[in-house]
């Protein structure tokens, strides 16, 4: 672990290790890597603002467990999130789940009513009620997209595979994908505090149509100060595994994390990724990386 000349620097690596195990014990649970006698709630929100280290935890987890998992990106369609559900569920084996990990969800699954509505019934999980990807008659003939995947399919023929997963899920009206999510379990990482009142202040209809869906997952908020966060980057940086390829010695280290903690308020970020950048910018540009690290500063 990384360790610091200052005592106080030093105990808020150790708050920062502690906020890391809270957020991965949640996520260990989420992927199924903790065994339970019962799962009343398959689904599960872990929510946070930026640089609490979710979407690294959620990530990393899932490549030291095995499981098999697909990233959904913000901006994703609805049609692009059901070729890429479609292709995934339709290759799982026969004793597999599917972890669906949906980074930056504010927009893309509580945005607005529309989205609300599609993960509502998706993210059913009931003994009477199985959820599933819906078709909606908005979403573009899957015919088309299939037609354009058979010409790829001459020249690719990786292709093959996804017209065989389309094809299998398509509803005979071929709009939209109908895919059964009773092996597919969501871990949606979000900023959104849903028990903030001010959040949904201007919108009460809004938190009408979240409810629901929020009600069909286990619910896990992390609200930590920039203190403690800096602390979780530094434990991160720390650790060997995540930046062994990076190569840092202790002292780089140090440097890094004390120049973070001088800039704190003039980051334009302080997320996982800025370390990861600032770390590279070292390595990269051992004779001016200082200049490059000046352009991570708001203003620049």
């Amino acid at each position: 672990m990384i360790k610091f000349k200052s005592k106080e620097l030093n105990l808020l690596v150790d708050a920062g290790k502690f906020v890391d195990e809270q957020s991965r014990a949640f996520i260990k649970a989420a992927l199924g890597l903790k065994k339970v006698k019962v799962v009343a709630k398959r689904h599960n929100i872990l929510s946070g603002g930026p640089g609490v280290g979710k979407t690294y935890g959620a990530v990393d987890e899932a490549n030291k467990g095995k499981v098999k998992y697909i990233m959904i990106e913000p901006g994703s369609s609805d049609v692009q999130i059901a070729v890429r559900l479609a292709c995934a569920v339709y290759n799982l084996k026969d004793d597999e789940e599917l972890i669906v990990i949906i980074d930056d969800a504010d927009e893309l699954v509580f945005g607005d009513y529309k989205a609300l509505n599609k993960w509502k019934i998706a993210l059913a999980d009931t003994d009477y009620e199985q959820g599933i990807i819906p078709t909606y008659n908005h979403m573009v003939s899957m015919t088309g997209t299939l037609n354009s995947l058979e010409k790829q399919a001459l020249v690719d023929p990786s292709k093959k595979n996804m017209i065989k997963a389309i094809k299998k899920f398509i509803p005979n009206d071929s709009l939209g994908l109908s895919i059964p999510m009773d092996r597919v379990r969501f871990i949606i990482l979000c900023n959104l505090d849903f028990e903030d009142p001010k959040v949904f202040s201007r919108s009460p209809k809004l938190k009408s149509a979240i409810d629901p869906v929020r009600d069909r997952m286990k619910y896990k908020r992390i609200n930590i100060n920039w203190e403690k966060q800096w602390g979780w980057a530094a434990y991160v940086l720390g650790e060997t595994q995540p930046f062994d390829k990076y190569k840092l010695s202790m002292e780089q280290k140090v440097e890094l994390m004390q120049w973070m903690y001088s800039n704190w308020d003039k980051l334009r970020s302080t997320s996982y990724r800025t370390v990861r950048e600032l770390a590279a910018a070292m390595i990269n540009e051992p004779e001016t990386y200082m200049d490059e690290w000046q352009n991570e500063l708001k203003g620049h």
